[in-house]
């Protein structure tokens, strides 16, 4: 499960492209180009609604960078909180203004427009309320489109994705039945009639349209056909983040909650009554003189000045846990991880709600080493905090991390949902499918990938993983749609091509099997199910010679596998007895069972340190220099330094020492200002 956190992208499809889309039926191009030459009208219709698509940007960027300063790694981001909500607020009257406007000019040319006309007015004015979250004023507008003109399918295709973030799925499947019957060629329209089931849909019209995938997959496999997204984002944040999450502090998470489903105004006013109520603001430390200067002080990197002067502050206030909080991380910037966790203890003390301070004892906890002491926190403060995704996450992953994974917090399936990000939720759906997975409840594993897709509708990996889950739960027409579209998304993808391929030979056509799987091969010839699929299409297509030439290199493959296997599980119990022996401080078996484990898998930086750890431990503080300059050198993180500076300290290096001590402040400090400008994660 990955850890990391995402960058959140503004969605803007934009009125143009609305428009196009809507008009993008081969068989009305012809009324298109005739619309397209009223040039003067056609110019300002397409002006009037320019503004509230700027102002749309403005208000969703505002958002973003708002979740970025929400973390408050500086604990002086409660100006610039203020001033993104005012910014936020200011392109909410303004968007909602010029859409006004927008609807006064537009609706002037209807009564007596051409019916060109009427549609361009009526499509226009629906992609503005598609944008600003207005999902019912949409339909509206597009039913009237589809009053004049029923035949035409993108309008019925976006009327549907209206309903659909209006959460009226049985309407929404209607209308995307109605739009495949207008244009059955479509993928995606024959997509939707498998994935989004009318309950008029008939055996017959499944059939046709898993007839059309087929078409597309073999055009894809003989490369006739473009890859492509076909899926219209509706939202204003795009989901799909790279593999990262960026979750919401609990304390802003209703009103985030309620600004991604469309209501733009109810969440501003949420998100600015819990600013309000935030340490950043609320907490009467935060305005004094010495905590600005200390909170200056470790922005600009004077990290001593940071530490007197917010000792001065905790010194007077020293009940604020946010002054206990910003104390706790100047001395880990500083290198002094015993004050640091006592101030960031005391500051859950003074505040059992005060998640940023929970997160950052827990991660100053984990990389110090203490992780059964990080663990307990975590536990202690997910039962403080129910409401953080963060901390679930973070204690999921932290028990996974220690092969853990029957004890990481299953409670994640089912409050998935209920767990707030501003982007990443598909990966979280994903990550939390899997973990239902190894504790056999597929069920759960196959609604969380639905969920999947429908939040990231474009990411080929979400659709290859529904459709693998699918079909291994006997629903054989789901899967095959959502593996072509994935396949649509991308062509090359070697696991897509190797699912599909299987599912082919399962169903008795090795030579659909062979097409697939040989691009599978050619991709990746180390790909162990790609090569035994393809030897056994090859026999059952009777070229015995090429599938026994192919069944030879799987055997080679599978051995390998197996030996890379057995090391991986014999690392891992080694891993473990290093642990159990270092636990029993009995250093010296715990130093062997660390060098066999890393013997067996060289190359990772936690080993190193922990078999470094160990030689301190047992006073062989010679060696374990040399270890955690190994691990250093594998991308240990900026603990290592610190830990090597003691060790120097212990052999009468002090130039050595200084020298780490440095290295160590540097990366801190990176650290804060990475994370700071990136997403405001504190993960």
């Amino acid at each position: 499960m990955s850890s990391q956190s995402a960058k959140a992208r503004v969605s803007l499809p934009g009125c143009r492209s609305a428009f196009a889309k809507a008009t993008a039926d081969p068989e009305r191009r012809l009324a298109a180009s005739r619309l397209c030459r009223v040039s003067g009208l056609v110019l300002a219709l397409l002006a009037v609604p320019a503004a509230a698509m700027a102002q749309r940007d403005l208000f969703f960027s505002a958002l973003v960078e708002f979740h970025k300063s929400s973390a408050g790694l500086y604990g002086d981001e409660g100006p610039p909180l203020t001033a993104r909500l005012d910014a936020m607020s200011k392109a909410l009257d303004a968007w909602d203004r010029d859409i006004r406007d927008a609807e006064t000019e537009l609706r002037v040319h209807l009564a007596a427009g051409a019916v060109e006309t009427q549609l361009q007015v009526h499509t226009l004015l629906a992609a503005r309320y598609l944008e600003r979250g207005r999902f019912a004023d949409a339909v509206r507008e597009f039913d009237e489109d589809i009053r004049i003109d029923p035949q035409r399918a993108p309008f019925h295709r976006l009327r549907a994705l209206a309903l659909l973030a209006m959460s009226r799925r049985d309407e929404a499947a209607d209308a995307f039945r109605t739009t495949w019957l207008l244009d059955p060629t479509d993928p995606q329209n024959a997509y939707r009639l498998i994935a989004c089931r009318s309950a008029q849909t008939t055996p017959e019209e499944i059939e046709r349209a898993l007839d059309t995938l087929a078409t597309v997959e073999g055009e894809l496999v003989a490369r006739t056909r473009s890859p492509s997204t076909p899926f219209l984002n509706v939202t204003g944040i795009i989901d799909d983040a790279g593999g990262g999450m960026a979750f919401v502090p609990a304390a802003y998470a209703n009103g985030f909650s309620l600004i991604l489903r469309g209501e733009l105004g109810s969440g501003l006013a949420a998100l600015r009554a819990a600013l309000a109520g935030d340490p950043l603001i609320a907490n009467p430390a935060s305005s004094s003189d010495a905590m600005a200067r200390g909170r200056a002080a470790l922005r600009e990197g004077r990290v001593a000045t940071a530490i007197e002067q917010l000792e001065s502050a905790v010194a007077r206030t020293s009940e604020s846990s946010e002054a206990h909080r910003m104390l706790g991380t100047a001395y880990l910037v500083s290198g002094d991880i015993i004050r640091s966790v006592q101030h960031l203890r005391d500051a859950v003390r003074l505040n059992k709600r005060d998640e940023r301070s929970w997160l950052a004892l827990t991660r100053t906890l984990d990389e110090a080493g203490d992780r059964a002491e990080a663990e307990d926190a975590l536990r202690t403060a997910v039962t403080e905090l129910p409401g953080s995704g963060a901390l679930r996450w973070r204690l999921s992953t932290t028990l996974e991390k220690r092969q853990r994974a029957d004890q990481a917090d299953l409670t994640l399936v089912a409050v998935a949902d209920q767990m707030i990000l501003l982007a990443g939720r598909g990966e979280l759906y994903r990550a939390v499918a899997r973990l239902a997975e190894l504790n056999l409840d597929f069920d759960a594993a196959a609604g969380l990938l639905e969920r999947t897709v429908a939040v990231t509708p474009n990411n080929a990996a979400a659709h290859q993983a529904l459709g693998r889950a699918y079909l291994e739960n006997g629903r054989e027409t789901e899967g095959y749609a959502d593996l072509v579209i994935a396949l649509l998304i991308d062509p090359d993808a070697v696991s897509t091509l190797t699912e599909l391929g299987r599912w082919h030979l399962s169903a008795g056509r090795p030579a659909r099997a062979i097409g697939l799987v040989e691009r599978a091969v050619a991709t990746d010839p180390t790909n162990a199910v790609a090569v035994r699929t393809l030897a056994d299409a090859l026999v059952r297509a009777g070229r015995a010679a090429e599938g026994k030439q192919r069944l030879e290199e799987f055997e080679r493959l599978q051995a390998r596998a197996l030996e890379r296997e057995r090391k991986v599980r014999t690392t891992a119990l080694l891993s473990l007895q290093a642990e159990i022996r270092a636990g029993e401080r009995q250093f010296s078996e715990a130093i062997d069972l660390w060098r066999r484990a890393i013997a067996l898998q060289p190359g990772s930086a936690a080993r190193q340190l922990r078999l470094a750890d160990a030689l301190v431990a047992a006073k062989r503080h010679d060696e374990a220099v040399t270890e955690y300059l190994a691990a250093i050198a594998l991308g240990a993180g900026a603990d290592a330094h610190r830990r090597l500076a003691a060790v120097y300290d212990t052999l009468g290096r002090p130039a050595d020492s200084a020298r780490e001590r440095a290295t160590y402040v540097d990366r801190r400090l990176e650290e804060l200002r990475q994370r700071a400008a990136g997403n405001g994660s504190d993960l």
